[in-house]
């Protein structure tokens, strides 16, 4: 068996492993919704997502430095240092306290002036919303002390705890869904109140397991060896412009349809994102399972296999995502009905044009792995950085002169597409390969599949009467096209041939071949 076969075999079961878990987080999460979502109301709704953005902005420091995290901690694994692997994953603890500390501080000072003069909350309902703040900082200091010790979970590939710890938390929060209903009190203090304690419940049980499991690993003891954190704050320090254009893309955005239209307008993006984020974890799910071994191949020195598995996780990551993209965006209104019942006017369009947003998205995460593999992130932050954070500006002055909400996120997709343009070239500079090839196989089969899929299901959709009946076939119409047009046209002849063999072998297994 070649490494590049072997490297598939681990991608699939690890990717099996994490959908499991999402088959059971996805409907449980999206009942969740429905339930905080009644009990709420759309004004408290929005109020919690708006108020929640506002310490969320702080965290771009965070996902800075997760990054690097996960990078170093996979490329030691991948050369298999063990003592640096040691040395480093103490070293990026000690920053993470350190940068919790930092936030907090932050989040008091200018996140505390924003939510109290920039925001627009009910009077009445400003001082829950100072309760919920102070809630939510204490959740994002336990989730940064926790981003280490997942980072080990990743880099080892252990995707079963993963899994489990994912299903405890949906199924948690779905058990303080229906207390809420129950206990008296202000439910938006008491909701942000039980879930901080949820987060501390998942980061103990994290922090336990990687100790008994990793010891090699996770090892503290502080490091003086100054030039390991000039090296992790190094990488941080550019991927730091890249995080920020998400959090411009996502809290600035948030706040500043709050600052124009109200919590409700809040609301609107919170349910668009919630359907949003459901989705993507099919891509997710994917590209973390693809993510180790594309850092690891470059470490190994294996550009071309890298590349390879770069074009085909790119491609799956869009087939996973449009399989049920396509279905949700012509059966969207039924399905928020059905779903939700009552619910802001905006939500329909801000989900299509997020779900467009996010099929973009799905393909360059291969790519930005590669680049991340590479480990010169400092061109592609500021170059790609810079264009993506371009849509905070350009969001202000089409709301500032009179444009609709909507405006926003189709301002979004230009931006998001040109920085990958752009960001393919920037790739081209560090690893040898083709862009035409790139472009072919990746965006010339994606679009060809989904140009080739949409007639065929939509025929169906227009031939039924909206109803639930409609909703599943239109859904199985979508599995059956556009897995058939991935298999004849979306793959290339190496990994359709690797699937047959698979497909052959699981039938052997269950008896059912000769």
């Amino acid at each position: 068996m070649s490494a590049y076969e072997g490297n598939n075999k681990r991608i699939a079961r690890n990717t099996l492993l994490l959908y499991i878990r999402m088959g059971a987080s996805m409907l449980v999460s999206l009942y969740t919704a429905r339930i905080v979502l009644g009990t709420l109301g759309e004004i408290d709704y929005g109020i919690l997502n708006v108020v929640t953005g506002c310490v969320a902005i702080f965290t771009f420091l965070n996902g800075a430095l997760s990054g690097s995290t996960s990078r170093f901690l996979t490329y030691e694994l991948g050369r298999r240092n063990n003592e640096q692997l040691k040395r480093t994953f103490s070293a990026t603890l000690f920053i993470h306290i350190a940068l919790a500390i930092a936030i907090v501080i932050l989040s008091e000072t200018i996140g505390l002036w924003l939510l109290t003069n920039k925001l627009i909350i009910p009077i009445e309902r400003m001082h829950a919303a100072h309760w919920a703040y102070q809630i939510g900082i204490v959740s994002m200091v336990v989730s940064i002390i926790q981003v280490p010790y997942g980072a080990a979970i990743i880099a080892h590939e252990k995707m079963d705890i993963y899994a489990y710890m994912s299903i405890f938390d949906v199924v948690a929060k779905l058990l303080l869904a229906f207390a809420i209903q129950i206990i008296g009190g202000d439910k938006m203090i008491i909701w942000a109140l039980m879930t901080m304690v949820v987060g501390i419940i998942y980061t103990t049980i994290y922090i336990t397991y990687c100790n008994r499991q990793f010891a090699e690993t996770c090892h503290i003891k502080f490091d003086k060896d100054k030039n390991l954190y000039k090296q992790l704050f190094s990488y941080s320090w550019w991927d730091l412009i890249g995080q920020i254009s998400g959090m411009l893309q996502g809290q600035g955005i948030n706040i500043l349809l709050n600052m124009f239209f109200g919590p409700i307008m809040n609301t609107a993006r919170a349910i668009s994102y919630q359907v949003q984020g459901t989705l993507t974890q099919f891509a997710n799910n994917f590209m973390l399972a693809s993510r180790p071994q594309i850092i690891k191949l470059y470490a190994a020195d294996k550009t071309d296999e890298m590349m390879r598995l770069v074009y085909l996780s790119s491609c799956m990551a869009f087939y996973l995502s449009f399989v049920l993209t396509l279905p949700l965006c012509l059966e969207l209104k039924y399905v928020l009905d059905l779903w939700l019942g009552e619910y802001p006017a905006e939500t329909i369009p801000f989900t299509m044009l997020i779900l467009i947003n996010s099929l973009i998205v799905n393909i360059k995460s291969s790519r930005v792995a590669a680049i991340h593999a590479t480990g010169h992130i400092k061109l592609t932050n500021i170059v790609v950085g810079i264009i993506l954070c371009s849509i905070f500006p350009i969001a202000y002055i089409l709301l500032q002169v009179g444009f609709s909400a909507i405006s926003v996120f189709v301002a979004l997709i230009a931006v998001t597409f040109i920085a990958e343009v752009v960001a393919v070239f920037v790739l081209r500079k560090y690893v040898k390969f083709s862009v035409a090839t790139y472009w072919i196989q990746v965006y010339g089969r994606c679009l060809l599949v989904a140009a080739c899929s949409y007639l065929p299901v939509y025929a169906v959709h227009t031939a039924m009467e909206e109803g639930f009946v409609r909703l599943i076939a239109v859904c199985a119409a979508s599995v059956v096209v556009v897995g058939t047009f991935v298999y004849t046209i979306g793959i290339n002849q190496q990994t359709r041939s690797s699937l047959n063999n698979f497909i052959k072998q699981l039938f052997c297994r269950l008896g059912l071949c000769r």
